[in-house]
């Protein structure tokens, strides 16, 4: 067999197998490629001496919406939840600007303005949010997102309010790229 013919047939499963590669990179990629398209709006608790610009677990905010299959974004305003809350006008200005905002994640503060925000949207605006997260807003329920796909409202763990985000992410099963609740 000359020397080509015998590179070819070894050349041929070599290739193969490396495209096979290609094809499970890209699966791999295509979760993070779509998050890209879907953006989670987090909110903010109120501001304090420590946290001037509101208080929230960043991380486990951003990465429960990475497991949510969103790409977050916190909005960086505190959640200060008077009438004419800064927090409200910016988020509102936001979503109806970026059309890639499908979700809100509202925590201590930032849960009430998502009240708030979500009375201020459109039809047609609501309609493009498909999730709702509120953590650690008492008072604040699902049918205060009438219309919403998917609404999560829960209250503070046991370990206490500022534990609210981890708990939550925690509630997901971190193997699951659309993170599904823990059964």
């Amino acid at each position: 067999m000359p020397f080509n013919k015998i590179l070819r047939a070894l050349g041929l499963p070599a290739m193969l197998v490396t495209v096979a590669g290609c094809f499970s990179e890209a699966e791999r990629l295509l979760p993070e490629q779509l998050t890209a398209d879907k953006v989670m709006l987090i909110l903010r608790g109120v501001a304090d001496s420590d946290n001037p610009r509101g208080q929230l677990d960043d991380w486990s905010a951003l990465e429960y919406a990475r497991r949510a299959g969103f790409r977050g974004e916190v909005l960086e305003v505190a959640g200060n939840t008077s009438g004419d809350s800064a927090q409200v006008r910016m988020a509102v200005e936001r979503i109806r600007h970026d059309e890639t905002i499908t979700a809100i994640y509202g925590f201590s503060g930032g849960g009430y303005n998502a009240r708030l925000i979500w009375q201020e949207l459109s039809a047609a605006e609501r309609d493009r949010i498909r999730k709702v997260v509120v953590i650690g807003s008492p008072g604040v329920d699902n049918t205060h997102f009438v219309g919403s796909y998917d609404v999560i409202v829960k209250p503070d763990p046991p370990e206490g309010h500022m534990a609210g985000p981890k708990a939550l992410l925690e509630s997901l099963d971190p193997e699951s790229p659309q993170g599904q609740p823990i059964e």
